[in-house]
C-alpha cells in the first residue's frame, strides 16, 4: 500500500499538468489579433494568424517595421510569432513563462500566460522583476465556411452589463 501510494505521489502531478498545456492550444482574439497558439518543436508559440485595420488596409501588408532587428523590418506581422519561446510545463501556480513581442515598441518581453477560471488567457508582460497584466485573450472558434474560408466565432458569448 505504501509503494502504491509513494507512486500516487509521484506520477499525479504529471496527469495534473500533462493537459494543461492544451488549454493554451488553439485560437484566441486579443490585442486586435487572431492568434494560434500551438506547438513549435519544444516549446510552444503564438502565431499572428490575422490582424483587424481600418476599412481599406490589407492586413497582410502590415510590416513588422519598428523591429529592433534590422533584417527583419520588411518582414509581414501575419505569420510571425508574438508568443513564442513559452514553455509547454506551466509551474506550481499553472503560469506559463516564455516571451512576448511587442510590435509597436520592436521589443520583447518575458511573459507569463496563464488560463482564467472563464476560460480567457490573462496575458502578463514583465520588465524586469516587475510583471503587470497586458491583456486578455478571448477563445476562439475557427471553422471552414462553405466557401473555403475560414470563420472565427467567440468560443463563449461576452457578457454585456
Amino acid at each position: 500500500m505504501k509503494k502504491v501510494l509513494a507512486l500516487l505521489i509521484l506520477v499525479a502531478p504529471q496527469f495534473l499538468f500533462s493537459n494543461y498545456e492544451d488549454s493554451l492550444k488553439g485560437y484566441w482574439h486579443g490585442f486586435g489579433l487572431i492568434v494560434q497558439i500551438k506547438d513549435c518543436e519544444d516549446k510552444i508559440c503564438g502565431l499572428i494568424e490575422h490582424m483587424f485595420v481600418e476599412d481599406g488596409e490589407d492586413p497582410k501588408l502590415i510590416l513588422d517595421e519598428n523591429n529592433k532587428d534590422k533584417n527583419l523590418r520588411t518582414r509581414t506581422l501575419i505569420g510571425s510569432n508574438i508568443l513564442y519561446e513559452i514553455d509547454k510545463k506551466p509551474d506550481s501556480k499553472k503560469t506559463f513563462i516564455g516571451k512576448i513581442y511587442n510590435p509597436e515598441e520592436g521589443k520583447s518581453y518575458k511573459s507569463k500566460i496563464r488560463q482564467l477560471d472563464n476560460g480567457n488567457l490573462e496575458i502578463k508582460g514583465c520588465f524586469a522583476v516587475v510583471c503587470r497584466k497586458v491583456g486578455e485573450w478571448l477563445p476562439l472558434n475557427v471553422t471552414i465556411n462553405n466557401e473555403g474560408n475560414r470563420v472565427a466565432e467567440l468560443a463563449k458569448p461576452l457578457a454585456i452589463f
